[in-house]
């Protein structure tokens, strides 16, 4: 049927807008559901490792790894919360912490290639990313300063630690945000 009338042509590419924007607004929102969930699997994953890594448990001001909210709200563990983390005292070793860092360059490298169908949600997945690079630098100089006894460079290196946990926190904020159905 061929349509006759400039109104009924006008009334047909009206329907053929309306449905395309609620076609597309549906694949945008399976996108963004898709793109959530890789990056959850991916973030959670690491950081249950750096929970069995530690021996912490996830225990929130254990003697040595303090707990902290992954993406989609569930538990990891990053950031020391004492300096004096030794075997004697039942703490993370610095061994555990080499392997915790080690843990969050991977996690960061894996994030690197994932796609985002937003700008602002690249950035806040590479801030992401920048915190855990940054988070397995101060672990290493926690192991050294507990394998040398250095107690005060621990010290440094645990404020450090606590210092890139509020930036985490941050991107974690949005990352969720982001996440959430209908934002």
């Amino acid at each position: 049927m061929l349509l006759q009338s400039p109104g009924s042509r006008k009334r047909a590419a009206l329907l053929l807008f309306v449905l395309s924007a609620v076609a597309s607004s549906g694949c945008s929102r399976y996108t963004r559901t898709k793109q959530c969930r890789a990056l959850i699997a991916q973030v959670n994953s690491a950081l249950d490792d750096v929970v069995t890594i530690t021996g912490t448990g996830g225990a929130a001001g254990g003697p040595a790894v303090t707990a902290r909210r992954g993406v989609g709200g569930a538990s990891g563990a990053s950031g020391a919360s004492g300096a004096s983390g030794d075997d004697a005292k039942g703490g993370t070793t610095s061994g555990q912490y080499m392997a915790a860092a080690g843990r969050y360059e991977r996690l960061a490298k894996q994030l690197g290639p994932m796609e985002f169908s937003t700008e602002d949600m690249a950035k806040t997945v590479a801030e992401y990313a920048a915190v855990m690079t940054a988070s397995a630098q101060s672990l290493r100089a926690l192991a050294a300063a507990l394998d040398a006894s250095n107690y005060a460079e621990a010290e440094r290196a645990n404020r450090d630690l606590e210092r890139l946990s509020a930036r985490e926190h941050a991107a974690t904020a949005r990352i969720d945000a982001w996440c959430q159905p209908g934002s």
